[in-house]
């Protein structure tokens, strides 16, 4: 009798996993997809926990893409020893591993523990393998009853194979998906640099229509750096490989310095920029990297889009448990009808693509790196007013320090 329920049980485990493998398999959202196999990977071990490492085989380094106990994707870029953890010898070795009791192995990597304030008691990992090579570990923790099993381990590592392949197309879909409008997207200038040297080449050109030309020259090569830089940023956002190095810091100082590096430049604009901090602001926990290039982008932005003796300013409060910061124009604004495609990639307002230059990546990094740390942003505009960019990021109680590469 007992035989026959383990059998069944075991059966049973076996339909989930085909009822999970057609939902994975349709998830292109790499992010999403992650969420959904650790979540998975409990479900199906019967374990408090489950996370995801990813391998980079340059760095030859192990980090945190996701778990079911890490609340935010600024903890994704958690670094893992390779030769100081459990998981690091899956990797290493290619091989499942069960261990009853972490605390007492050496190989365990407790420092994760110590974040999320969860001892680990039993754990049990696979290897992410596809096409001969591994790309990364599938780890469980706290089986909820007794240990984890030979049982345990065949049902995970079937897991583990599906979750491997979606993880490999999600990834190469992203890459195509990126690289096509990034090659769309670089038509433009190309050609525009390519009428521009063929003009160059012509003997009856006059001197000023050939330093026209060389403008002309300058400003696309420059649009192409700028568009090469911030695609780059983009897709490793996007793709989960550009690790956030997060740590406590002080909200205020940032958006002084900020406002600093950004004046001078506003004032050979004919402009206005003025900084308002109501209270006081708690200390946050982020990439101060990160957030500081979201804000100058902003200013930036606001920049770009104000008018003649226009006016910039910057605001910032503490709410309930959330820092509001706000970036306000005096700009030209943005028709109502393109307010919800403003973060998308490449998009530019159409009424203002001849007239202000721009790549149309910028606010779509922002967007990434706000999300990335668990808030949120918002724009409010009105044509011929102006625009607000308003930022809401949350207050992290816990006051965690950590690095991550």
């Amino acid at each position: 009798m007992a035989k026959q329920k383990t059998k069944d049980s075991l059966l049973n485990r076996y339909q989930q996993l085909i009822n999970i493998a057609s939902d994975l398999g349709s998830e292109l959202d790499l992010n999403i997809l992650l969420s959904k196999v650790v979540q998975a990977a409990a479900d199906v071990s019967n374990a408090q926990e489950a996370s995801i490492l990813m391998y980079d085989p340059v760095k030859e380094s192990l980090y945190f893409q996701a778990a079911t106990n890490l609340d935010t994707q600024l903890n994704r870029g958690l670094k893992v020893p390779i030769e100081k953890s459990i998981a690091g010898w899956i990797v290493t070795h290619q091989e499942p591993l069960i261990v009853d009791d972490p605390q007492k192995d050496s190989r365990h990597f407790d420092h994760i523990g110590k974040i999320t304030n969860i001892e680990c008691r039993s754990l049990l990992g696979i290897p992410l393998v596809t096409k001969g090579s591994v790309i990364g570990v599938l780890e469980v923790i706290n089986k909820e009853a007794g240990n984890f099993s030979r049982e345990d381990q065949e049902v995970l590592m079937a897991l583990g194979a599906q979750a491997a392949v979606a993880i490999e197309n999600s990834r190469l879909f992203l890459q195509s998906d990126l690289i096509g409008e990034f090659v769309h997207e670089i038509r433009t200038p190309l050609s525009a640099l390519s009428a521009a040297v063929h003009l160059l080449k012509n003997k009856r050109v006059s001197d000023d229509q050939k330093a026209k030309m060389i403008d002309i020259l300058e400003v696309e090569i420059q649009t192409l750096a700028e568009m090469s830089n911030s695609f780059l940023d983009l897709a490793r956002l996007e793709s989960g490989r550009k690790h956030y190095h997060v740590k406590d810091f002080d909200l205020r100082d940032l958006l002084h310095e900020c406002y600093q590096i950004m004046e001078n430049e506003v004032h050979d604009q004919g402009l206005s920029l003025d900084l308002e901090i109501t209270g006081e602001l708690p200390r946050i926990n982020g990439d101060r990297g990160k957030l500081k290039q979201a804000f100058i982008n902003l200013i930036n932005n606001a920049i770009k889009f104000n008018q003649d003796q226009g006016n910039i300013l910057i605001t910032a409060q503490a709410l309930d448990e959330e820092v509001m910061v706000s970036f306000a124009d005096t700009g030209v604004g943005i028709p109502r009808q393109h307010l919800d495609q403003i973060f998308k990639k490449f998009f530019r307002v159409p009424e203002h693509r001849d007239q202000i230059p721009g790549t149309g990546l910028g606010l779509s990094v922002v967007k990434q790196i706000i999300t990335g740390h668990g808030g949120r942003i918002l724009v409010d505009s009105e044509e011929g007013v102006g625009t607000t960019f308003t930022i809401y990021l949350p207050v992290d109680p816990r006051k965690q320090e950590f690095e991550s590469s």
